[in-house]
């Protein structure tokens, strides 16, 4: 009989998966000339566009002035353009442009394969266990904040 792993191991062997993952996404966007943070806020802009730098920072997890220091960079590169919000004069409105878009689309594809990499030795049925799991953890944290 096999003894059960520690909190502290099965928390670590997330953290290693986590990680894991960010590398191979990292290495893999290296060579489309694209940072992590960046594919977040692309593929965040294709998804929804229109949104405002403080709305993509709480979908990106990150603060509102690390996502203004990238997308000024995409803006620069001519990949994001920003347009006034016609409900607050005080916010930008943030759109991809045409090569923003196909950057976009390239580096949702990466992720796409990496993903598909990392869960296809995953059952279906392991799949909703983590998901149940992770809801719970993160309920659970949630409460602490």
């Amino acid at each position: 009989m096999s003894t059960p792993p520690s909190p502290v191991g099965t928390w670590l062997s997330v953290v290693r998966a986590y990680h894991l993952c960010e590398a191979v996404m990292s290495t893999r966007l290296a060579e489309l000339g694209v940072r992590l943070g960046e594919h977040e806020i692309l593929v965040n802009l294709l998804s929804k566009p229109g949104i405002t730098q403080q709305e993509l920072a709480a979908r990106c997890f990150s603060a509102k002035s690390h996502i203004s220091a990238l997308v000024t960079q995409l803006e620069e590169r001519g990949l994001v353009r920003r347009e006034p919000d016609p409900r607050d004069a005080r916010a930008k409105q943030l759109y991809l442009t045409r090569a923003g878009e196909a950057l976009a689309r390239r580096t949702g594809a990466v992720q796409a394969q990496v993903v598909q990499a990392m869960t296809a030795p995953v059952s279906a049925e392991d799949m909703a266990h983590v998901a149940a799991v992770m809801a719970r953890v993160s309920a659970a944290l949630e409460k602490l904040l």
